[in-house]
């Protein structure tokens, strides 16, 4: 009787452990389906990009994108949720960190200062996750950009220009806002061989989207391999392919051509020009359009601090 017991004992024991196995891997397997449901219904940036109040943007995102990290920490190797996570903090950065900095330079150095350390970060933070995206198809792709950028990008196809596109972009941006920082500065290479790589795979990308991320990667000094002539060009095929519903190359070329150019009557007729488009026409860009016409605004209102001021006829002769 009492090895039959201890018998009785032992399956029940070792059921119980097989119940538990499979619940537990039940559970994973739920798990992972509520995440694969949640994640493209949550993660899709076009509902943001389309909303023509800023503010609301700007109050829900965050929570969003934290809850995409969580996300994330239980399911690491998630694309969707990976581009995600890098597109919303690359968006939160560029539309209302940067936005409010360039706004606030005119009042307070300070402030602005802080908002783009902020922006920086995240831009940096944004970039990671793209490049986490990529290492689950290109294992070891990370490293071999900063190393050999040339060749590492040749491994890249059509359907990568999307995470190129947010990676090149989020990247280029924290270099523009950490000139002062060698270990971000050291990385431009990479991020000319991605956007290069990207344009050469489909220069026509979201309607001109790459050709004006190029814009602003032209309009570097020449010692940092910028050309005004090449930015002049990827400004005309971004007008081109947007079919002129774009602020963003209009402001991209006034801000980073017209202003280094000394060219006054470039840059207010460029920032009209922008002004002048209808966000509503391409509901896909409302958010940015508005946001960018924002920018064009300040600018217009701070032309005479950004550019010399032409004498008077009679001071400039000493009358």
């Amino acid at each position: 009787m009492i090895q039959i017991a201890c018998d009785v004992r032992r399956r029940c024991f070792g059921a119980t452990i097989l119940v538990l196995v499979v619940l537990t891997c039940v559970g994973c397997s739920l798990r992972s389906m509520a995440v694969n449901a949640i994640v493209p219904t949550l993660a899709d940036p076009t509902v943001y990009l389309s909303e023509e109040d800023p503010e609301l943007v700007r109050e829900s995102l965050p929570f969003l994108l934290k809850t995409i990290e969580s996300i994330l920490t239980s399911s690491p190797e998630h694309r969707e949720a990976l581009l995600f996570a890098c597109q919303g903090f690359a968006l939160y950065a560029n539309a209302f960190l940067e936005t409010d900095a360039s706004l606030a330079e005119w009042e307070d150095y300070e402030i602005a200062d802080l908002l783009n350390g902020r922006a920086r970060r995240m831009y940096v933070r944004a970039r990671d996750y793209c490049l986490r995206r990529m290492e689950l198809d290109y294992p070891g792709i990370a490293k071999q950009l900063q190393l050999d950028p040339e060749n590492a990008v040749q491994v890249f196809e059509h359907n990568d220009v999307e995470t190129m596109y947010y990676l090149g972009g989020s990247w280029a941006l924290a270099i523009s806002l950490g000139l002062d920082q060698p270990a971000l500065a050291a990385d431009l290479p990479a991020v000319r061989a991605l956007m290069g790589r990207a344009a050469t795979l489909d220069e026509d990308y979201n309607r001109g989207a790459l050709q004006t991320a190029l814009i602003t990667l032209e309009s570097l000094p020449d010692y940092m391999g910028g050309s005004v002539d090449r930015a002049r060009q990827h400004f005309a095929r971004a007008v081109e392919l947007s079919e002129g519903l774009d602020a963003a190359p209009y402001v991209s070329l006034a801000s980073g051509v017209s202003i280094s150019g000394n060219d006054r009557t470039e840059f207010e007729q460029l920032l009209n020009e922008a002004l002048e488009i209808d966000p509503n026409e391409d509901i896909n860009n409302r958010l940015l359009n508005t946001v960018t016409q924002k920018r064009a605004r300040v600018m217009l209102e701070h032309i005479d601090d950004l550019f010399d001021m032409p004498l008077d006829e009679d001071e400039g002769s000493g009358r």
